[in-house]
């Protein structure tokens, strides 16, 4: 009678992180207040932010940015799945399900778009949906304005209006 014994090691299966899979830093529910000449100019939350070594700031979840003019008086409200912050020029990227919401009710809907924190523009590359005050709903690909959304350029646009004359 013989029998065999065999043992195999299968690493395939198992989950194993390694020490480069963890952010260096994280923090839930954070805030960031970004400001401008000592006036208030970006306010950001999310659930999460993660940060790793010479990367930007990445703000995942529930992304909330709350944008203010060269006085600091607020303009629009951002939400997004996730965001990017520069920390050298302090430009913010939001992407996934982007909505801005300006004061005076203009709308706008993308994938993607870019604070452009010197200028403080918001610019978008990505198909976009702009709908304002008057419910006129335009489309387009690209579109730049400034935070409370009254000075816009939409690129490549096509729209439909219901005003009556």
């Amino acid at each position: 009678l013989s029998s065999f014994l065999s043992c195999h090691n299968n690493t395939k299966n198992l989950n194993i992180k390694n020490i480069q899979d963890y952010p260096d830093n994280f923090i839930t529910n954070p805030k960031i207040i970004i400001y401008k000449k000592n006036k208030l100019s970006l306010e950001t939350t999310s659930d999460l932010l993660i940060k790793n070594e010479s990367e930007d700031t990445k703000l995942k979840n529930n992304v909330t940015a709350i944008f203010y003019n060269e006085l600091g008086i607020k303009t629009s409200v951002l939400n997004s799945d996730s965001a990017f912050i520069n920390e050298t020029d302090n430009s913010f990227n939001a992407f996934g399900n982007v909505k801005v919401v300006s004061d005076s009710g203009f709308v706008l809907v993308t994938n993607s778009i870019y604070w452009d924190r010197s200028y403080n523009k918001v610019i978008s590359y990505d198909s976009i949906r702009f709908t304002t005050e008057e419910n006129d709903t335009l489309y387009g690909l690209g579109f730049e304005s400034d935070t409370d959304l009254s000075n816009w350029k939409i690129l490549k646009p096509s729209g439909v209006t219901y005003r009556i004359k």
